[in-house]
């Protein structure tokens, strides 16, 4: 009399098929991901204003002249100095000549820095009604 029990066998757990799906999900969100120009991480302060402003962002991309209350200007994330700016729009509508620009300004920076870029944005041929500041609305998280 054979009193052990039998031997159940051990489940297999098909791992290639699961690496399959593994790998189509990878696919999957590499092909759905947007991906962002990497901006250079700066702290402004958007000014805000209760009837100014878009009420959602702008779906168009724009190039950036951003001033920081430090006095610095950047153009599309790169530090250039008030004197060459002209001539770095120009360089910039001669290769991009559909670009579009648009002015970010921190709230608490220098009046003479943007009477300059405002000065280099005209010489360079750009019309200042064509460069829209950004304002944030009061009440949004920026």
């Amino acid at each position: 009399m054979d009193l052990r029990r039998p031997r159940r066998p051990v489940p297999a757990i098909p791992i290639v098929s699961l690496i399959d799906i593994l790998v189509i999900l990878l696919i999957f969100f590499i092909a759905t991901t947007t991906f962002r120009r990497s901006k250079l991480h700066l702290k402004i302060a958007l000014p805000e204003s209760n009837a100014v402003g878009a009420a959602s962002p702008v779906s168009e991309q724009r190039t950036a002249i951003t001033v920081t209350k430090d006095k610095e200007i950047l153009l599309d994330g790169s530090l250039i100095e008030a004197e060459r700016l002209e001539q770095a729009l120009k360089d910039l509508k001669t290769a991009r000549p559909q670009a579009r620009l648009e002015l970010e300004a921190d709230s608490d920076a220098a009046l003479g820095v943007l009477v300059k870029v405002w000065d280099a944005l005209r010489a360079a041929g750009y019309s200042l009604s064509d460069v829209p500041a950004r304002i944030q609305r009061a009440g949004e998280a920026g």
